[in-house]
């Protein structure tokens, strides 16, 4: 691995329009989720201040964390997954291949767009979390009951429902949650873009490689369509969009969806990169 490669991809992408346009969206799924949320048609029950009511992935009602989940893979892929198709189109990956090797290209390629399609994977919610700080700067913990459920006339929303495979490290220590969910997010955003970056190279047009995890991700979403209804219910919580929204659909099982995503996306992006690296030999 080339390690002066790898440095001016990170800071090239770093000051790129990538990382702006990622903030952009961002911005728009915060006031999303906001408006969704507390100008909804009914009145938002009252609870224990806490900024998680503000956050994406942990409200019930607001609209921008069924989102986020679902373009995680663009934006991951937008971050990081452009690096090789970038050399190749610009006519640089010809002279790097012959000073460096396409071995640390690839290599360099592949660790610097891990780092930062993790970084661009978290940075909405980074964003929502600095608001939501700011405008509710409290940390009350929530039953994970949902009382609305059962009873309609209990006054309160749960943060994260108790059959939820998080709450119990929320129940332990909610710094500790936030901590792990911004580790999960980076690392299967850097897992979608490692997957973008090894498509890329049999991508001749620059910017499709966006899509390729999208569309493995929506496979994934689909597939328990096709399964027999017994295995259904698993078999959804492979979804990004389930196992990732905390406060409503995440299950018993997103645990394991999260770990199966993370490495269905490298095993692919490591085949991927298997095929490129013995390109002259085929």
């Amino acid at each position: 691995m080339s390690v002066s490669l790898l440095r001016q991809q990170l800071s090239r992408t770093l000051r790129s329009w990538r990382f702006s346009a990622i903030a952009g969206i961002g911005i728009v799924l915060v006031a999303l989720n906001y408006w969704t949320t507390f100008h909804a048609t009914f009145v938002l029950p009252k609870s224990d201040p806490t900024f998680f009511r503000y956050m994406m992935l942990f409200s019930d009602v607001g609209a921008g964390g069924s989102i986020y989940c679902m373009l995680l893979p663009c934006i991951a892929a937008l971050a990081g997954g452009g690096l090789y198709s970038d050399e190749k189109n610009s006519g640089r990956l010809r002279m790097m291949l012959v000073r460096t090797g396409r071995r640390d290209v690839l290599r360099s390629s592949f660790c610097a767009g891990f780092v930062l399609g993790g970084c661009g994977g978290v940075l909405p919610l980074l964003l929502n979390l600095v608001v939501a700080v700011i405008r509710q700067p409290h940390m009350s913990f929530i039953d994970g009951v949902d009382h609305i459920a059962t009873n309609p006339y209990f006054a309160y929303y749960p943060v994260i429902r108790a059959d939820s495979w998080l709450y119990p490290l929320y129940k332990a220590s909610q710094p500790l949650m936030l901590v792990v969910v911004f580790a999960l997010i980076f690392v299967l955003s850097g897992a979608y873009a490692c997957l973008a970056i090894g498509a890329s190279a049999f991508i001749g047009k620059r910017y499709v490689e966006i899509l390729v995890p999208f569309a493995v991700s929506l496979l994934i979403w689909l597939l328990p369509a096709i399964l027999p209804i017994h295995a259904q219910l698993v078999a959804n919580e492979f979804s990004q969009v389930v196992f990732l929204n905390f406060s409503a659909d995440a299950g018993p099982y997103g645990a394991w969806g999260a770990v199966a995503n993370v490495m269905l996306s490298l095993v692919l992006a490591e085949v991927l990169y298997g095929i490129e690296l013995h390109r002259d030999t085929l």
